[in-house]
């Protein structure tokens, strides 16, 4: 009695332990699942304990099954996308043998350390757009205020000569102080990047409906080309996101494209979940990125573009709200084999399935 008495203590102990944790058998059956693992998995204990690992939801079972089947004890920092929301697990696994265990097996905990890479991840994020801020407001600071004078200065030589030469060259003057501005408000915004504890407040987002408001965005500019856009993305593949934000990941990326497509080229925006994410990729028919610029293309101030064309903000705005969002972004160049043209821009995101608990 007294031997019952403590095995049902140390049972009672397992299944409350605030740490999920789970017993596997040797050969793969669950035989314990506790309260705090059916609160990380969204799987109750009835469904699974006398069952295979093999029975689980695909990331769950890949992620315990090849974890309970290597040889490394501990795994630090493994990410999992669960309801469209990134989370970052540590698992540690103990083997189960001896005289009071013949059936052998392990047991697995598993330390849900999301709250703590999001607190740390929001801390470096402020750090760096504090940096960023400061060496902005100092340069707009520095520069902004000579670059005003000298724009009331071009417009006050209009007033003093009728010499068309000397009314040009005031026109290119003020031509590039407006440039110079439209590069400080572009370097501006990408101080102002949101970060991570907002994270919070997302929403779900059809990323049709960003795709199809930039569209229409860029439609209202006067450097339309012809450029016919196909937005092939699915209604409902969704994502947990700020939507006015994505919707500026897309102006830039079709703007890109745009610019660099001929006359009359297609743009075409695809989308597809894969697994556990959305995967939406924005491919042209222009001349593509040569293959070693291609690693430099989200640097700051980086631009294939004509000097008076860009101010290789873009990109840089782009990379820092798609991972904002827990995703990453890669470029394809060229997109088309065959003839050697075009880029891909793939966006990979955690997709969010409103139906899905776990």
């Amino acid at each position: 009695g007294e031997l019952d008495n403590l095995r049902r203590h140390y049972r009672q102990t397992l299944q409350n332990l605030p740490i999920p944790a789970s017993s596997i058998g040797d050969d793969g059956e669950i035989l314990m699942w506790n309260h705090a693992m059916e609160a990380l998995t969204g799987i109750s204990a009835d469904e699974v304990v006398g069952a295979k690992l093999m029975a689980l939801p695909e990331h769950w079972h890949v992620l315990l099954d090849d974890f309970n089947k290597g040889s490394e004890p501990h795994r630090y920092k493994h990410r999992l996308d669960l309801r469209g929301k990134p989370h970052w697990l540590n698992l540690h696994k103990a083997a189960l043998n001896g005289p009071d265990h013949p059936e052998g097996g392990s047991i697995i905990l598993v330390e849900d350390q999301t709250e703590t890479r999001l607190l740390e991840d929001e801390l470096m994020h402020s750090e760096r757009l504090a940096s960023v801020g400061r060496l902005a407001a100092g340069v707009a600071h520095e520069i902004g205020n000579p670059v005003t004078g000298i724009s009331s200065l071009a417009q006050n030589l209009k007033l003093e000569t009728d010499n068309p030469e000397i009314l040009d060259t005031a026109n290119q003057i003020q031509q590039q102080t407006r440039r110079i501005s439209t590069i400080l408000q572009s370097l501006m915004n990408f101080s102002r990047t949101g970060n991570h504890a907002h994270a919070t407040r997302y929403e779900p987002v059809s990323l049709h409906r960003c795709v199809e408001e930039s569209i229409n965005l860029l439609s209202l500019g006067n450097n339309s080309k012809g450029i016919h856009y196909a937005n092939d993305c699915p209604p409902e593949l969704q994502i947990l996101g700020d939507e006015q934000r994505l919707v500026q990941v897309f102006v830039n990326l079709l703007a890109n494209a745009r610019d660099a497509s001929p006359e009359g080229g297609s743009i075409q925006v695809t989308g597809k979940r894969d697994s556990y994410s959305a995967i939406i990729e924005v491919i042209d028919e222009g001349s593509g990125i040569p293959a070693d610029q291609q690693d430099h293309v989200f640097e700051p101030f980086f631009t294939t573009k004509a000097s008076n064309k860009g101010t290789g903000l873009g990109l840089s705005l782009v990379y820092s709200i798609v991972e904002e969002h827990y995703g990453n972004i890669q470029v394809e160049s060229p997109a088309q084999t065959m003839s050697g043209k075009g880029t891909c821009m793939r966006l990979r995101l955690p997709a969010y399935e409103p139906d899905t608990d776990a």
